[in-house]
């Protein structure tokens, strides 16, 4: 809900493209620059009470553009700021969250909870989208972030209640540096092909395909011709595609098998080719779900292969890696795109897009092939 009024009320006060992707930037960014240091800080100490940590500051920034929304009177600045801060929290947050699942479920069922986990994320970026368009529409912007405030008691009330096993050979004390630390974590990935392959296919599909959401606002409201309502719809359209993508995945008994995951890829950058050339509602929601499925098995799977693969003794370190590259490299494709969009146009640039995901998937895969 947060992330949907975020988009409208910055479209609301610049009417730019471009400002939408600096928006997005400013929360991602501080993972890209930090989100190393939470790996390490993962592999140190107790995931339970770091998340503890970083789900109590989440709402500062909800309560911060709450009060700002409700007052009317607000600059882009201050959205970029508060995102800025919210991103910087994540870059602790979401590598912590990433390593936290082997300590909650056996090693046999780390592939389901991953595909679980992304089922609940998926559930809420469903229906979130979904209310507070109406919300939006109804009572105003505000009270999309006043929400997200109070939904932070019901995670901290979920980690409170949480007894992780976080002893014996997980338990992630290790002596040395945060330098030594940090280069042990990256001379695995130097020595694993697989993993490095994998790593650098998140990279490219995070950098040129998955940065197209942000443009969402665009076409819901200058190429169909849609209010908030409309746009709720297509941020519903692919949260329900990525739900559906994260359940079927769920039951699936895989490994992050290579076929599933070039397979996948190939589906998200069609899907995205022909979302480029739709200007009808029912057709770009049909294509935003596809996109919206293939993005999360594609994703799911490489985060199965990759955490299936790692020692435990890493996982905090290669996961903060991959993280850096999953969400870190967004901020510059969302200014890369909002950037290029501005100039040769949405349509245009979230074609090119789709094109050179596709090239790169091919290739990634050729080479993936030759190492698993």
């Amino acid at each position: 809900m947060q992330a949907a009024a975020q988009g409208w009320l910055v479209l609301d006060i610049t009417n730019s493209s471009f400002y939408l992707g600096v928006v997005t930037a400013a929360g991602s960014l501080p993972i890209l620059l930090f989100t190393l240091f939470g790996g390490v800080l993962a592999d140190r100490f107790s995931k339970r009470s770091l998340l503890l940590f970083t789900q109590g500051l989440s709402i500062l920034p909800a309560l911060g553009l709450g009060f700002l929304a409700w007052r009317g009177n607000v600059g882009v600045w201050q959205v970029i700021t508060l995102a800025g801060l919210l991103g910087l929290v994540n870059s602790l947050d979401i590598p912590v969250r990433q390593s936290f699942l082997i300590d909650l479920v056996s090693p046999d069922s780390l592939h389901n909870a991953i595909a679980l986990n992304s089922a609940a994320f998926n559930g809420a970026r469903m229906i979130g989208p979904a209310i507070g368009g109406v919300l939006i529409g109804w009572v105003g912007i505000a009270a999309c972030f006043w929400f997200n405030a109070a939904s932070f008691g019901a995670s901290l009330l979920a980690l409170y209640l949480m007894r992780p096993d976080e002893g014996g050979e997980r338990s992630g004390r290790h002596a040395g540096s945060l330098t030594e630390n940090l280069r042990e974590g990256f001379s695995y990935l130097k020595n694993d092909g697989y993993v490095f392959s994998m790593m650098t296919l998140v990279s490219v599909l995070s950098l040129l395909g998955l940065p197209y959401s942000t443009l969402i606002p665009v076409f819901a409201r200058d190429i169909l011709g849609l209010g908030s309502g409309g746009y709720g719809m297509l941020m519903g359209a692919v949260g329900f595609g990525a739900l559906s993508g994260a359940l079927w995945l769920s039951f699936r008994e895989t490994n992050g098998s290579r076929a599933l995951i070039s397979a996948a890829g190939i589906f998200f950058s069609v899907a995205m080719i022909a979302l480029s050339q739709s200007k009808n509602t029912v057709l770009t929601m049909a294509l935003l779900f596809m996109s919206g499925a293939s993005a999360v098995v594609v994703i799911s799977s490489i985060n199965i292969a990759i955490q299936t693969r790692v020692p435990d003794r890493l996982r905090g370190r290669v996961m903060s890696i991959y993280t850096a590259l999953f969400l870190g490299t967004f901020p510059v494709g969302a200014l890369l795109i909002g950037g290029v969009s501005h100039f040769i146009g949405v349509t245009s640039a979230v074609f090119a897009s789709g094109v050179i995901c596709l090239a790169a998937v091919s290739l990634i895969f050729f080479r993936a092939r030759r190492l698993s």
